[in-house]
């Protein structure tokens, strides 16, 4: 036997009412799902914002960016004053950094690359420069459209000052160490009240060679010589431009009135002179520097 109509119409109001609960159930799991993440999505913000970390979302399709309190901060504006467009946010960039940041966000979207990262500064209101680095996320459309970006920003002002200060003071040891070494490397020795000698020990490198002629000179100059004795002994082996060096600085002697003694040339240096096609004229040539000497003092005698 069928069931009778009033069974029927009894079963599918059972059906219905657990229907209606399952879907009462999952609704209530839903807003408790949907409480939850608007809970962890708060949390997280309220993280980002005691590290003072700000967050922005710039909708492309109706130029809208939306900035959280330590963004409005990082960059030094306030709510109600804030325009919210990215020519708003463009025109707190410097001119000369507008160019890189709008050639990164372009590249983003051209290449369609989910993500970047780009330092530049901002002028807040009042004038104050500040550097800030920004990692940003692209999101795209079924036609591979950008339709958002959004991301993180960072004030990076301390850190840049720090490097550049630790980048004065690596620049100030390596100019006293240059100092020290142009001092070590070119030093040199009266030999009476005219006649003067500089031994040269190492390679000579054309900042080198420079810095022998700078010093020969001013000593030539200040003590009124009539010979000035380089000694080579110490130098394994002449290019091309150190050698230039050593004529230059022989031509500049002899313009001050005072005559080159080169002395100690050792046999791969002499080589090298001569398959460098050296014009050794400019110089009087010695064995040793105690030659040099007893021929400068005979000359100045």
């Amino acid at each position: 036997m069928g069931d009778t109509p009033n069974e029927s119409i009894e079963d599918l109001r059972d059906e219905l009412a657990r229907a209606r609960e399952r879907i009462a159930t999952l609704e209530d799991r839903i807003t408790a799902e949907s409480k939850d993440k608007r809970a962890k999505a708060d949390w997280v913000y309220a993280a980002l914002e005691s590290a003072e970390v700000g967050v922005w979302d710039w909708d492309v399709t109706r130029n809208v960016i939306t900035w959280t309190d330590a963004t409005l901060k990082i960059y030094g504006v306030r709510r109600e004053s804030w325009p919210g467009t990215f020519e708003a946010f463009m025109e707190m960039v410097p001119p000369e950094d507008r160019e890189p940041v709008q050639a990164r966000i372009d590249r983003v979207f051209k290449h369609h690359e989910p993500g970047y990262l780009v330092e530049h500064r901002v002028v807040r209101p009042g004038g104050v420069t500040r550097w800030v680095r920004g990692h940003g996320f692209a999101y795209f459309d079924e036609r591979d459209r950008p339709f958002r970006l959004a991301g993180v920003v960072f004030d990076i002002t301390d850190e840049k000052r720090e490097q550049e200060e630790r980048h004065a003071m690596a620049q100030q040891i390596i100019d006293a160490q240059r100092e020290a070494l142009r001092q070590l490397g070119a030093p040199i020795i009266p030999l009476g009240p005219r006649a003067l000698a500089m031994p040269l020990v190492g390679t000579l490198t054309r900042e080198r060679a420079d810095q022998v002629i700078e010093a020969l000179l001013h000593a030539v100059s200040d003590r009124g010589a009539e010979v000035t004795i380089l000694d080579v002994t110490g130098v394994p082996t002449v290019d091309t431009d150190v050698a230039d060096g050593l004529i230059r600085a022989a031509q500049a002697v002899r313009l001050l009135g005072a005559e080159v003694v080169l002395t100690g040339v050792q046999p791969p240096v002499a080589r090298a002179l001569v398959e460098l096609g050296v014009d050794m004229s400019s110089f009087v040539t010695k064995a040793d520097l105690q030659s040099g000497i007893a021929w400068a003092a005979r000359r100045t005698r």
